[in-house]
């Protein structure tokens, strides 16, 4: 049973710096933490991670992530797999707050993900199962650098 139990939405630090450039290891201090509670493993190639995306009077389920490890996707019974914004930097490269606490690390790809501004809504699909496995939210504002932990179906401040 896979289940999103931290977040960290607003990385220390600007969002941006000059002409938009934003260091890569900025946006990878911008994460999820999936957990495996379940006592085996876990296939995760296949999953989508989603978020709610503002749009001009609407909203909407926007994806973040494809999971497609290869032959490596299984997350094993209570590892935690933690997912950063951004492109791939080496594990030992990650400031320690965004390093420790996970088991393994993925990168989106993508420039930040997680609203700041408006609560968030990260979930996790299962296409194969055609049902939403997982999701949770936070309120908008989250504190800079601050890492929220699930309590019931929402994530808060530690």
């Amino acid at each position: 049973m896979l289940k999103i139990i931290q977040a960290k939405p607003n990385p220390l630090g600007k969002d941006k710096f000059g002409r938009n450039i934003i260091p890569k290891i900025q946006l990878a201090g911008e994460w999820i933490d999936i957990k495996n509670e379940g006592d085996s493993g876990v296939h995760l190639n296949g999953l989508q991670i989603y978020h709610l995306a503002y749009k001009i009077n609407e909203t909407e389920w926007d994806e973040v992530i494809e999971f497609d490890f290869g032959d490596k996707d299984i997350l094993l019974s209570k590892q935690v797999l933690r997912l950063h914004s951004g492109g791939f930097i080496p594990e030992n490269q990650l400031l320690e707050i965004d390093r420790i606490g996970a088991d393994h690390h993925a990168f989106t790809g993508k420039n930040y993900i997680w609203n700041n501004d408006k609560i968030d809504k990260p979930r996790i699909w299962n296409p194969r199962l055609g049902k939403w496995i997982d999701q949770t939210w936070y309120d908008s504002y989250p504190p800079d650098g601050v890492i929220l932990e699930r309590n019931n179906d929402k994530l808060v401040p530690q």
